[in-house]
């Protein structure tokens, strides 16, 4: 799949997350990165604690983006295929 920039971040911030933050984002990314990495990694716990719920996420999410795509759940599931399965950067 062909990640457009702002899901390349994210995948990265993923992938770091996973390594170095026992798969958690770190607290001083940005708001939508935070939320963005969350949805993808499904730490619903992170959400919470930002007091967020799944849907507020999504649509803020959704709403940070410059060009958001047609469907946010297929984005972030492109993520997350690419984060199981795609090759370390």
């Amino acid at each position: 799949m062909q990640l457009d920039g702002f899901a390349a971040d994210i995948l990265y911030r993923c992938r770091w997350a996973q390594q170095h933050n026992d798969g958690h984002p770190l607290p001083a990314w940005s708001t939508g990165e935070q939320l963005a990495a969350a949805l993808v990694l499904r730490d619903w716990t992170h959400l919470e604690e930002m007091g967020f719920t799944v849907q507020q996420a999504v649509q803020r999410v959704h709403d940070g983006v410059a060009s958001p795509p047609p469907d946010l759940g297929t984005w972030l599931d492109g993520i997350r295929a690419e984060l199981i399965g795609g090759e370390s950067e």
